[in-house]
């Protein structure tokens, strides 16, 4: 009877074997296609590959392991936030029956499609920040121009009416001068 390895895994039939190494293939893949520094795409690609069951060797449940740890660990994701991990233990037949519907290309078509995702919501939230810079500038740089030097135009307006007033009363204290009208006799 032979005996199949796979990074540190023993495998006593060549159909666990081969299910053992598209498995590992597959993760790989994700580790390369994804950003398993973001939050989120943990999240998400982990949800996913826990409700289809698409990892059933101990290489893929171990991958699982580690992306719920991360979650757990360094984002902070409360346990009861996240599914836990399925293991049953089938018959290796259908075992590959069930990796068999996820093909690699079926899994990199996952891939892309979480990372199309991640592109269009980071467009979408630098756009929001270039829009909220946007306002700030305006707000600051032209103010609203019915309100700019409102101020100024009162006090420039109380001014021409001081000045004709004084202009006034100079023109009444010389008339009461040249007639000789004494202000304090009221």
């Amino acid at each position: 009877m032979d005996t199949f390895y796979v990074d540190g895994f023993s495998f006593s039939t060549r159909e666990e074997y081969n299910l053992a190494v598209r498995e590992q293939k597959n993760i790989t893949s994700i580790r390369t296609k994804m950003d398993l520094s973001d939050r989120d795409s943990v999240l998400t690609i982990y949800k996913r590959l826990v409700s289809k069951n698409m990892l059933v060797t101990p290489i893929g449940v171990e991958f699982m392991r580690e992306l719920r740890l991360k979650l757990i660990n360094e984002f902070g994701v409360e346990e009861t936030d996240i599914p836990n991990i399925k293991v049953e233990r089938k018959e290796t037949s259908s075992l590959a029956k069930k990796q068999n519907e996820f093909t690699h290309d079926q899994l990199l078509k996952e891939v892309r499609e979480l990372m199309s995702a991640v592109k269009r919501r980071n467009i979408l939230i630098v756009g929001l920040i270039v829009i909220i810079v946007g306002m700030f500038l305006i707000a600051f740089f032209a103010p609203n121009t019915g309100y700019v030097g409102y101020e100024d135009r009162i006090i420039s307006k109380y001014s021409e009416w001081e000045e004709e007033l004084e202009a006034r009363e100079a023109a009444v204290a010389d008339k009461e001068v040249e007639l000789g009208i004494d202000k304090d006799t009221d």
